[in-house]
């Protein structure tokens, strides 16, 4: 079964349809889907680096341990890689990533199949470089506002973007369902706690969003930036 359902991801999933047969076949090998429920470690510091990962369901954070709490580096969601740096030559973990829903599924590969696959399918290397040129941007981005702007821009910025990247729209409003923490949040923004809860309860009390630990309702996304 459980190599059927490989078969099935890498036929249909748009960042394998570059691939022919044979390369198919060849990443078929070693791979296989393994589900993990929240809080599950998916593979830590000090773990050879053997696996790439792409997220089928669910959403993992990559983080790592300082003075006694996770840092947050990203958040993986599906249909994204991640474990991606045995690609460009760690042989072994130099973080954490964790289940961050109750059920999450992963596709993983192992880490020389993929390369041998990269060097001979151009448009396959293109894809992933490109991909890793995204993850690249994001962490350059992230340290530019910690450096560049206070702690309530980046919390507006951050809040502005999950709002673009995860809502749906319910008529003038725009509905984001998540399970972030004001920890994660204040992780991801490099700020503390308190200062996420002050901004969250400073727009709720001006109508901006509604918020409660499972969803945001942004009121008018594009004000947002203009609120605080």
């Amino acid at each position: 079964m459980d190599a059927k359902l490989v078969h099935s991801i890498l036929e249909t999933s748009p960042l394998f349809a570059v691939l022919n047969t044979e390369e198919r076949i060849l990443l078929q090998q070693n791979a296989s889907v393994i589900a993990y429920s929240k809080h599950q470690v998916l593979y830590k510091p000090g773990q050879m680096a053997t696996k790439v990962y792409f997220l089928l369901k669910g959403i993992v954070k990559i983080a790592v341990h300082a003075e006694k709490k996770d840092i947050i580096k990203y958040v993986v969601r599906e249909g994204n890689f991640f474990g991606e740096s045995c690609l460009t030559g760690d042989n072994q973990r130099r973080d954490f990533a964790y289940a961050m829903d109750e059920y999450v599924q992963v596709l993983e590969m192992d880490v020389n199949m993929v390369l041998n696959v990269m060097r001979n399918n151009f448009a396959f290397a293109q894809s992933l470089l490109h991909f890793l040129g995204e993850r690249l941007r994001y962490t350059e981005n992230q340290l530019e506002n910690v450096v560049l702007k206070d702690s309530k821009s980046r919390i507006m910025e951050y809040l502005h973007q999950m709002g673009i990247e995860q809502g749906r729209r319910v008529g003038f409003e725009t509905l984001v369902k998540h399970n972030m923490t004001h920890q994660d949040i204040a992780d991801l923004t490099g700020t503390s706690r308190q200062m996420v809860t002050a901004v969250l309860n400073q727009l709720k009390r001006s109508n901006v969003l509604y918020f409660n630990r499972k969803k945001i309702l942004f009121r008018d996304l594009n004000a947002l930036p203009m609120a605080v």
